[in-house]
C-alpha cells in the first residue's frame, strides 16, 4: 500500500520548532474567551431590568447561546454540527424555542409572569452551557489515516470489524429477547403507553439499541476511512452496517421516533468530526425531513396496535389538523413542565441534590433492587397526574428543571454546564481528535447525539445511556482480542494442515483442486 504520509513542505522543521510557542498561547486565548462570555452573563439581568416581561431574559439567552460559536477556537463560524453551535442549539430547543415563538407571535411581545420566571431559570442554564462550550473549544484536526487504515492489512476485514459486528448482533439479540418476553403477537398489537410500561425495569435488554448504534457508526466510519484511502470496502462491513441501520426502523413501528433520529444524527456528527463537509442546505433538508417524520410518527401512534391502515389514517388526520407547523407539541410540553416546576415547586425531592444521588442508585438493575428510588420524571408524573402515570404516561423532566429543584438557579447552571462539558463537548472533542480510533469516535458521537434528548431529560437517563455505550465499547475491545487470538491460532494451524495433507495424499491421484486449497 502506498504511504499516506504527505511530504513535508519547506520550513517544516522551523514550523515544528515553533509549535510549543503556539501551544502556550492557546490556553490564554481560551481563558480570555471564557472570561468574555462570563462577562456577557450580566446582560440578562440588565436587559430584563430595562425591558421586563421576559424580553431581557430572552435576548440575553440568545446572545449567550451564540457566544460559543463566535468565540470558537478556530474562528467564528455557525455550522450546525460544530460542537460550539450544536450543543447550545440543542439546549435552545429544550427550553427556549417554544417561549420565543410565543413571544414573537404575541401582540404585546411579552411573556406572562409565570413564563418569565421560567425564562430566568432557562437563562441560568444558558450561562452554564456557554461557559462550558467556550472553555473546552478546540481546533478541528484532520484524522490520521495511516493509523485508522492499518498498512499491514489494508484490504482485510479487521479483527475489530468482526468484534463490532458481533457486538451489534448481541444488541439485536437483547432487543429480540425483550420482544420475546412480551410475545411477538402482543408486541405488535400494544398501544404506545403499554409499550413503555413493558420496557420499565428491562433496561438491560432495551439497552441493546445502544450496542447496535455503536456498530452502525463504527462501520460507517470504517467505510469512510477506506474510501478516503482509496481502498475497496469489504462486503461484510457494508452489508452488516446496512442491516444494523435498518433494524432501527423497528422503533418506528413501536411509535418511537427518537432512536432512528439519534442514529442518523450520530452518523452526521461522526462524518463532520472526520472532516467530511456536509453543506448546510442538506442539513436544512434533513431537519425538515426529521420534523415531518416526527409529526407522522406522533400522529400514527394514537392508533398504535390497531393495524397499519389505522395508523396511516391517524397520521394523515393529524397532519390535516396542524395549523402552524412551527408549533411543535413536544417542545411546548417540555417548556410547560419547566413553567410548572419553577412556579409551583412540587415537593418531589426530600433534600437538595437528592435526584443527583438517586441518578446513580437507579443504575442498579430493577431485578436486583425492586425498591430502588423512582426517577424525578416518574415522581413528577405521580404528583401532577397520578392516573396517567399509572397507565404509563410520562412528563419530560428537563435538566434545567432538575437542577432548579435541587439547588435553584445555581443548580440549573451547574447541571447544564456538566451536561454540556462531560457528556457532549468532550465526546465531540474525542471524535474530532487526530489520533482517535474509530471505535472511540463511534461511542463518542453516539453519546453526544443525545444532547437535545437529555437537555429535556434528567441525569439518570443520561447515566444509563453512558453506561450502555461504555459496555458496548468494552465488549468490542474484549471481543477484538478474542477474534485476534482465534485468527492467530487458525493461521498457525493452517500450514500444518497443508503439510499433513501433502504427506498423506497418494501421488497417483494427481494435484489437489483449487477448491480444496
Amino acid at each position: 500500500m502506498p504511504s499516506l504520509r504527505l511530504p513535508r513542505a519547506r520550513g517544516a522543521a522551523r514550523a515544528a520548532g515553533a509549535a510549543p510557542a503556539r501551544r502556550t498561547k492557546t490556553p490564554l486565548g481560551r481563558v480570555t474567551a471564557t472570561l468574555l462570555v462570563g462577562t456577557l452573563a450580566a446582560l440578562g439581568p440588565i436587559l430584563e431590568g430595562a425591558l421586563g416581561d421576559g424580553r431581557g431574559w430572552t435576548i440575553g439567552l440568545l446572545i449567550l447561546l451564540a457566544a460559543p460559536s463566535l468565540a470558537r477556537a478556530s474562528g467564528p463560524r455557525f455550522h450546525p454540527l460544530d460542537p460550539e453551535t450544536y450543543i447550545p442549539a440543542a439546549y435552545f430547543l429544550s427550553v427556549a424555542y417554544s417561549p420565543i415563538l410565543r413571544l414573537l407571535i404575541s401582540r404585546e411581545f411579552s411573556l406572562s409572569s409565570h413564563e418569565t420566571a421560567a425564562m430566568r431559570v432557562a437563562y441560568a442554564g444558558a450561562v452554564g452551557c456557554a461557559l462550558a462550550c467556550t472553555a473546552l473549544s478546540r481546533r478541528q484536526e484532520t484524522p490520521d489515516l495511516q493509523r485508522l487504515v492499518p498498512a499491514h492489512r489494508p484490504k482485510a476485514t479487521l479483527d475489530q470489524d468482526w468484534a463490532t459486528i458481533l457486538v451489534g448482533m448481541v444488541g439485536l439479540g437483547l432487543v429480540a429477547t425483550w420482544i420475546a418476553t412480551i410475545g411477538v403477537g402482543r408486541f405488535f398489537s400494544m398501544n404506545y403507553a403499554s409499550n413503555h410500561l413493558e420496557a420499565d425495569g428491562k433496561g438491560l435488554l432495551t439497552g441493546g439499541w445502544h450496542l447496535i448504534g455503536v456498530a452502525v457508526v463504527y462501520l460507517f466510519l470504517r467505510v469512510v476511512s477506506l474510501r478516503k484511502a482509496g481502498l475497496a470496502v469489504p462486503r461484510v462491513v457494508s452489508l452488516a452496517g446496512f442491516c444494523f441501520f435498518v433494524s432501527f426502523l423497528l422503533n418506528t413501528i413501536m411509535g418511537r421516533r427518537g432512536p432512528l433520529v439519534w442514529t442518523v444524527l450520530s452518523v452526521a456528527l461522526a462524518a463532520h468530526a472526520f472532516g467530511i463537509q456536509i453543506r448546510r442546505v442538506w442539513l436544512a433538508i434533513g431537519m425538515v425531513g426529521v420534523l415531518f417524520y416526527g409529526i407522522v410518527v406522533e400522529g400514527a401512534r394514537a392508533e398504535q396496535g390497531s393495524g397499519l391502515d389505522a395508523q396511516i389514517s391517524s397520521a394523515s388526520a393529524y397532519l390535516d389538523r396542524i395549523e402552524n407547523p412551527l408549533e411543535i407539541g413536544e417542545l411546548q410540553r417540555v417548556y410547560a413542565n419547566l413553567v410548572s416546576v419553577v412556579n409551583e415547586q412540587p415537593p418531589i425531592i426530600s433534600y437538595p441534590g437528592e435526584s443527583w444521588v438517586n441518578a446513580v442508585l437507579i443504575l442498579v438493575p430493577k431485578p436486583l433492587w425492586s425498591e430502588r428510588p423512582l426517577g424525578l420524571a416518574q415522581r413528577y408524573a405521580m404528583w401532577t397526574a397520578p392516573d396517567l402515570a399509572r397507565r404509563g404516561a410520562g412528563f419530560a423532566m428537563g435538566a434545567a428543571a432538575e437542577g432548579y429543584l435541587n439547588f435553584g438557579l445555581a443548580g440549573t447552571a451547574i447541571e447544564i454546564a456538566v451536561f454540556s462539558a462531560l457528556f457532549f463537548m468532550m465526546p465531540l472533542l474525542v471524535a474530532g481528535a487526530r489520533g482517535s480510533p474509530l471505535l472511540a469516535r463511534a461511542a463518542a458521537v453516539n453519546l453526544a447525539s443525545f444532547a437535545y434528548n437529555q437537555f429535556r431529560g434528567e441525569l439518570t437517563a443520561l447515566l444509563k445511556i453512558a453506561v450502555s455505550l461504555g459496555i458496548a465499547l468494552l465488549a468490542t475491545v474484549v471481543l477484538t482480542s478474542v477474534v485476534a487470538h482465534l485468527r492467530r491460532g487458525l493461521a498457525a494451524l493452517g500450514p500444518t494442515r497443508r503439510r499433513s495433507g501433502r504427506r498423506l495424499r497418494d501421488p497417483r491421484l494427481g494435484p489437489s483442486s483449487a477448491l480444496g486449497r
